[in-house]
């Protein structure tokens, strides 16, 4: 028997130890708020099966009494410690149902009963260890134990529901551990004459001296009946009640420690799945960021796209619808428009709509009154609206769509602080546009706005043009056309005169010098022609303009001409520059004409590298009287020509000598790497050429 009282008293030490331990290790498991409570129940219990060990073995009869009074003690204590580990976790496991706050007042009746009954037998002529020991295990043991089981076996259910069957099948052991406990320690007591130990001659077991757990051999002497105490175990099994009880702390302990581990291990698991949920947390803002990084490379590139069609200088309408349509398929709008406002500022004209089914220029303007939108427009203010607080929208602002709008924003077009108009998106469902889809259709705003400012900046430069070349024309014709006619005019006046006076010499002479001066007129004009109709519009290039114009001059003019293009490919100028050099060109074969006398005329165009950059050298090499170098401000030909070069980086140089000839040495720097791809179209307007990136950017 004292092995027994020793391994039981082990179970519960070893019970107390590891969830001593359990505890050190901290975490937030779900029985982690009760281990105190089983911890000092496992300590009490030990220490108690111990001084049973003690008491058995009859080696210390001196401390007998003490070890007695002891254990009165201990055993209710580690009863009440149970009965509180029970109820908590009965009540905190698994949370109990709302109908369960009726069982309290249920139970009070019986409850206090049973009480008042016990209370009695501490009164009756017997040894007090008898009722304590037997009491506290109707009153503490059992209903803690069955609590306990209880609230085990509603934790399994829940575990087996949510497919753990490794957990929930050690949660069922320690339940029926706690249920077979509540058995073997709350109900079976030592023989009494109250509960379901009672029996008959009690009075001779009370003649007898009582010690501890041996009151069973002094009922049996004595020819007692009893149907559940520890005479009627040992009848029924063969085996003492106290090798059961052992047998049961053995099966608590070990189920409850495999418990603590699997309940460790649950915490892991949930750790892991908000590990696994922070990770997919984080995995989905790292999509979404991409999506958000991809959603502004494809509005950049429609922005770079479109400022590109803006820079080739494609038709205002084409580009306009073109921000509209793409503006579209970036918000994933069912409805984008673009209206523009009417002089008196009383509505707005739709012209340009996109919507899935359709994208379109409206030749005939639909008119939008509507003043909470007019008011947007003319305060410059964005405006969005969903739901409930659209305004009463007129059928043009969703032109064409089947469904009502949902949600709307609109953002005013201005130009110079003046507003010219606004650019609206719309959504058919009930999603409202956001913030950034707003700043994206600003931007969509901004680039109409620049497409329209370009539009009337071409329209004025393309007039700015035409009126230069006619002020250019004009000043040709009254400096050649009209001087000659003028003395045409004044020559035929001498004819007349030197007819009637019969001088044939003089009138011969006379006429010969009306033929050279309308030679040269002649070919004045001619050579305007020639320059008017040079022109690098067309996909020619500019050395084979260079050289169809060089020979038109020596078919007009009669001088031999010799072009040396030693330029393989493009000249990688930039535009203005190819316009400004054929300017010079012609301006110096004017020249050559007019002034040199020359026989002969070389125009030849290299490449150079000068200081790490490359430039297109343009030398025209005349064989004519030449002159002296002077001031060249008081040669406007020459000083025309140095401008030019000057407004594209580029250098003029002249070298005359007289009667060898003069040689006209031009210099224009190529283009970088970088931009020879971007080089954008001319408009060619005779010798003034409008490069639109050069004179403002987008």
């Amino acid at each position: 028997m004292t092995i027994i009282y020793f391994f039981n008293g082990l179970c519960f030490g070893g019970l107390a130890l590891a969830v001593y331990l359990q505890m050190r290790q901290g975490g937030d498991f779900v029985l982690r708020k009760q281990l105190p409570w089983l911890a000092a129940f496992g300590l009490v219990s030990a220490m108690t099966g111990w001084i049973d060990m003690f008491l058995a073995s009859g080696d210390i009869d001196e401390y007998a009494q003490v070890l007695s009074t002891l254990r009165m003690f201990t055993q209710p204590v580690s009863g009440l410690l149970l009965l509180i580990f029970g109820l908590r976790v009965l009540k905190d496991l698994i949370p109990l149902p709302a109908w369960t706050i009726f069982i309290p007042g249920i139970l009070i009746v019986p409850i206090s009963y049973v009480i008042a009954y016990a209370a009695t037998t501490f009164i009756t002529p017997s040894p007090i260890e008898i009722p304590i020991d037997i009491w506290s295990r109707y009153l503490l043991y059992l209903p803690g134990s069955i609590m306990a089981g209880i609230g085990f076996l509603r934790l399994w259910n829940a575990q087996r529901k949510l497919g753990l069957p490794d957990v929930a099948g050690l949660v069922l052991g320690t339940g029926l551990a706690f249920l077979f406990d509540a058995f073997v320690v709350g109900l079976v007591v030592p023989a009494a004459p109250y509960g379901p130990a009672s029996y008959y001659n009690y009075d001779r077991v009370i003649a007898n001296a009582f010690r501890g757990e041996q009151a069973h051999v002094l009922a049996n002497s004595a020819g007692m009946v009893s149907w559940l105490d520890y005479q009627s175990v040992l009848d029924v099994t063969g085996i003492p009640i106290q090798f059961w009880r052992m047998l049961s702390a053995f099966f608590l302990t070990f189920f409850m420690v495999r418990g603590l581990g699997v309940f460790e291990a649950i915490r892991k698991r949930q750790l892991k799945e908000l590990q696994d949920e922070r990770d997919r947390a984080q995995q989905s803002a790292f999509e979404a960021q991409i999506a958000a990084r991809q959603s502004a490379e494809n509005w950049t590139n429609a922005l770079v796209s479109i400022n590109r069609r803006i820079t080739e200088l494609e038709d205002m309408d084409r580009i306009l619808l073109f921000i509209v349509e793409k503006a579209r398929m970036l918000l994933h709008s069912d409805f984008v428009g673009l209206a523009l406002i009417d002089d008196s500022y009383s509505s707005l004209d739709l012209k340009y709509i996109s919507s899935e089914s359709r994208s379109e220029y409206i030749s005939e303007p639909l008119p939008i009154k509507n003043e909470v939108i007019l008011e947007a427009v003319r305060s410059a203010q964005p405006y969005r609206a969903t739901g409930i607080d659209l305004p009463g929208l007129p059928t043009p602002l969703g032109h064409g769509l089947e469904k009502e709008i949902q949600a709307m924003a609109i953002v005013p077009l201005a130009l110079d602080n003046r507003p010219v108009g606004g650019i609206w998106a719309a959504h058919c469902e009930p999603k409202p546009i956001s913030e950034t889809d707003l700043i994206w259709l600003e931007c969509m705003a901004d680039q109409v706005v620049i497409a329209i400012q370009h539009g009337l900046m071409t329209s004025y430069l393309q007039s700015s043009s035409i009126t230069e070349e006619r002020a250019r024309i004009a000043r040709e014709m009254h400096d050649g056309l009209a001087q000659v006619l003028g003395y045409l005019n004044i020559e035929v006046q001498t004819l007349e005169a030197l007819l009637r006076q019969g001088r044939e010499e003089a009138l011969k002479a006379e006429l010969s010098q009306m033929r050279a001066a309308v030679q040269a007129a002649n070919a004045n004009v001619r050579e305007n022609i020639l320059s008017l109709r040079t022109t690098l519009a067309n996909d020619k290039g500019l050395a084979s303009a260079i050289d169809e114009y060089l020979q038109e001059f020596g078919i007009q003019t009669e001088i031999e001409t010799e072009f040396l293009g030693e330029v393989d490919g493009e000249l990688n100028l930039a535009s203005l520059a190819e316009v400004q050099l054929v300017c010079v060109l012609q301006e110096a074969l004017a020249n050559v004409r007019k002034h040199a006398q020359a026989t002969r005329v070389t125009v030849s165009i290299v490449r150079q590298n000068t200081n790490g950059n490359d430039d297109i050298l343009m030398t025209v090499m005349d064989n004519g009287v030449g002159f002296v170098m002077r001031d060249l401000k008081h040669r406007f030909g020459l000083q025309t020509m140095k401008e030019r070069a000057n407004s594209v980086h580029g250098t003029l140089l002249v070298h005359s000598i007289p009667g060898k000839g003069t040689t006209i040495e031009c210099s224009f720097p190529c283009l970088p790497r970088d931009r020879l791809e971007r080089k954008p179209r001319l408009l060619w307007e005779n010798e003034l050429c409008v490069d639109v990136s050069e004179v403002t950017s987008p």
